[in-house]
């Protein structure tokens, strides 16, 4: 059988074409450890020996370790994907909607940051005014393999943005730092047992807060009056 130079320059040429598509695709996501169950030690086991850099804690130091946070009480661990990131701005606002009815029950709350970028923007803007801390190289992330979305992957999510930025219509932000690292939540009991694992598949992954309190413990009788029980689909730009 007879084959053309341009029939065999064509079928070379789609060749290379899928091979560089199946490249680009398969580093569009990093792979994602799936999330521990109820009861586990794994995370606890695999972040508390990391040192976060402390910008407002509970203590003078200047770096802590994770585990101390759950050594004495329940604590609620969030990882901000970046500090420019507007809906990022909104959640940590939401977030504080909880505080006060998560110290009440004696549960402590912190937020992690991966990178000081946008760190002072984000301060004077009073969107977090809890405990805070960095991360510097994202050793938390590397430990429990939660994933970086890839370029192909972020333009995919860009369509889902548009409903979530009319609720955070009023809080401002920028492109600054790393857009393409996802964050997670995690609630953690005193001695390091998993209450909550929650990572974020995609930028529109964020908790709902009533999920938050009742893995606290929190009975629906004591959750705040300005909570909207209804699950929320959240997205990051």
């Amino acid at each position: 059988m007879r084959f053309s130079r341009v029939s065999v320059f064509s079928a070379a040429a789609a060749a290379v074409a899928a091979t560089s598509l199946s490249v680009l695709f398969s580093r569009a996501t990093f792979h994602q450890a799936m999330a521990t169950q109820k009861g586990s030690t794994h995370v606890a086991d695999a972040i508390k020996d990391v040192e976060v850099e402390t910008v407002r804690g509970a203590s003078d130091s200047n770096y802590v370790k994770v585990g101390s946070f759950w050594q004495d009480q329940t604590v609620v661990i969030h990882i901000l994907r970046r500090f420019g990131c507007k809906l990022c701005r909104y959640n940590a606002l939401e977030l504080q909607k909880i505080v006060p009815t998560l110290e009440d029950h004696n549960v402590r709350i912190i937020a992690i940051g991966i990178e000081k970028l946008g760190l002072k923007e984000f301060q004077d803007g009073g969107f977090w005014n809890g405990e805070l801390y960095i991360d510097n190289g994202k050793k938390i992330h590397n430990a429990l393999s939660i994933k970086s979305v890839g370029i192909l992957n972020s333009f995919k999510m860009l369509y889902d943005i548009r409903d979530a930025l009319k609720k955070a219509n009023d809080v401002s932000g920028n492109l600054k730092g790393d857009g393409r690292q996802l964050g997670a939540t995690f609630v953690i009991a005193k001695g390091g047992t998993m209450l909550m694992d929650f990572r974020q598949k995609d930028f529109a992954d964020q908790p709902s807060l009533e999920s938050i309190l009742e893995a606290c413990g929190v009975d629906r009788k004591d959750y705040p009056s300005n909570l909207n029980t209804e699950s929320e689909r959240l997205v990051c730009d």
